[in-house]
């Protein structure tokens, strides 16, 4: 994905918050999310690709199709064998698709703040191209060695299976097998997603026994940590 320079806030329990400022960044499985109960934060299509169920065949001995003489499945999707256990890194961007113009300033949206105010109580405020600069720098002596890919999500209409907005486009947006990781419902739209997608760049990164996994990197220079409806009610952003 294209690595553009963003604001971002990651919301969550005070002391994880402190930890990521001080250089512990933590990455949980993409398992958790899928197996996540919450509106907010479990979404079960966490990096597969939905099919449409209209296109499925399945051929019997004699080459018929299968679907000709059952009921078709009402929803498919395709995933990735043993991609469960894949690391991810969640933030929210600070961009204009999340403020509005409030007395020559910028301000967040309610739809905004309504979405990602059930995160945590606390958000840390930093930039993606400092935690991406001491990312690459800790690559230099990591053992085992990993990779990394990051980008914004890109939000669409999973239901959506229209050939004129050719549907797939999203899933194969960079040519990496990574691609499908970046897409999700557009109903966690106003959530404004950055994401961090890691893996051991030879073998699977050996995980805790919860799957998931630390990366040490050196302090962020520029972090700022917030309670978050401080944060929600009081940010604003002049566009000078």
């Amino acid at each position: 994905m294209t690595n553009t320079s963003f604001l971002l806030a990651k919301f969550g329990q005070k002391e994880h918050l402190e930890s990521l400022a001080n250089g512990i960044v933590y990455l949980n499985p993409i398992s958790k999310y899928r197996n996540d109960t919450t509106n907010y934060r479990g979404d079960n299509n966490e990096g597969a690709i939905p099919i449409d169920p209209s296109e499925i065949k399945i051929f019997d001995e004699a080459g018929k199709n299968l679907f000709d003489k059952i009921p078709r499945p009402t929803y498919a999707k395709q995933t990735r064998v043993g991609d469960d256990s894949m690391l991810m890194f969640c933030a929210s961007m600070i961009t204009m698709k999340v403020l509005h113009n409030l007395n020559e300033s910028y301000v967040f949206t309610n739809d905004y703040k309504s979405s990602i105010r059930e995160f945590g109580e606390y958000v840390l405020l930093f930039h993606s191209e400092e935690l991406l600069a001491l990312l690459r720098n800790s690559q230099k002596s990591a053992n085992p060695p990993f990779g990394f890919d990051s980008g914004p999500i890109i939000y669409r209409d999973l239901n959506d299976f229209s050939k004129d907005g050719d549907y797939y486009s999203a899933y194969r947006a960079t040519g990496s097998n990574l691609d499908p990781c970046f897409v999700k419902s557009d109903t966690y739209e106003m959530q404004n997603e950055w994401r961090l997608i890691v893996d051991g760049s030879y073998e699977p990164l050996p995980t805790n026994d919860d799957g998931s996994y630390t990366i040490k990197i050196d302090k962020m220079e520029w972090a700022f940590l917030y309670e978050t409806e401080t944060f929600l009610e009081t940010f604003t952003w002049k566009n000078d």
